[in-house]
């Protein structure tokens, strides 16, 4: 089956992870077998970024391009091939439950590069969230939204809110796609879901632009306002300031696109929600903090970094 499907909506929770303890127990073994091995480690490099052009709309039109997706043999997918291996698992380590794999491959390629967790694992997920003071239990377009105690056995994300329900993009769960329902959790689907007891809270990605989607009835995203005929203003970007002292902007955007980023910054000397960006990346990628500010500890390692 293609990843491009004709999007059929149904009215049913999430299926593929209940709240059983079988399935509870399947996803803490998953974090645990993430821990002993010290993390997920890519098997291709890295080559998202964080361009300053994300946004709810931009995850929510990835999320769509991969409806009707499903795994093959148990558990292989795209996401988790992304994502990286993890031992003890089917497929050459692949094939574990991907639920958390699609919301960050969807992250990572809709411009929202470390807007949210990058993991596998649905309980390391709402740490993340909550570690940055990013998650309630208020639903907004965009958001990612965690099922079951502690929010560890399943993950989606949300496209749509309603004052009882919300719509949501799903991987490793079950749906309709073509007038055909498939109920064994093997795929990417879009479904309503009640807003109950089940949902343990929303993550707020960290989006560049606070812009929603078109919809009715005064959705907000996160930071933003909402006025009585439901129009979105975004919250004002927070900026982080340049560090000079150690290296100028202009040598900032020099180094930073001399390490591959795309697309390239102008090296202007100016500093914008781009240039800030790139640092970031550039922090990433040589194993720096990521704060966006061009220290001591950021020329060193980069002047270390092979080149």
């Amino acid at each position: 089956m293609s990843d491009q499907m004709t999007e059929t909506t149904t009215d049913q929770d999430a299926v593929v992870l209940e709240d059983s303890e079988e399935d509870q127990e399947r996803m803490h073994e998953l974090e645990q077998r993430i821990i002993e091995q010290g993390g997920i480690t890519p098997t291709a490099p890295d080559d998202a970024t964080r361009g300053g052009f994300g946004s709810p709309q931009s995850m929510i039109t990835e999320a769509k391009k991969h409806i009707g997706y499903r795994e093959t043999g148990e558990n292989d997918t795209k996401f988790n091939r992304w994502l990286g291996p993890i031992g003890a698992y089917p497929h050459d380590g692949f094939g574990y439950p991907w639920c958390h794999a699609f919301v960050s491959y969807c992250l990572w390629h809709s411009e929202n590069a470390d807007t949210g967790p990058r993991t596998a694992g649905c309980e390391s997920g709402v740490s993340w969230f909550k570690q940055h003071g990013r998650y309630d239990s208020t639903p907004h377009v965009g958001d990612i939204v965690y099922y079951g105690p502690g929010g560890g056995t399943h993950v989606e994300v949300v496209v749509g809110v309603t004052p009882d329900s919300i719509q949501t993009i799903g991987g490793n769960t079950s749906g309709s796609v073509d007038g055909k329902t498939f109920f064994n959790g093997n795929g990417v689907y879009q479904k309503t879901v009640k807003r109950s007891s089940r949902i343990n809270g929303y993550g707020h990605p960290d989006y560049s632009s606070g812009q929603t989607p078109a919809g009715t009835g005064g959705t907000t995203t996160p930071g933003g306002t909402t006025t009585p005929g439901g129009t979105t203003t975004p919250a004002a970007a927070k900026m982080v300031k340049p560090i000079t002292t150690v290296r100028a902007i202009k040598a900032q955007q020099a180094a930073v696109n001399a390490l591959g980023f795309t697309p390239k910054l102008d090296a202007d000397g100016e500093w914008g929600p781009k240039t800030e960006a790139g640092v970031k990346w550039l922090q990433k990628k040589i194993g720096a903090g990521v704060d966006g500010e061009w220290g001591q500890d950021t020329e060193k390692l980069f002047l270390a970094f092979p080149k």
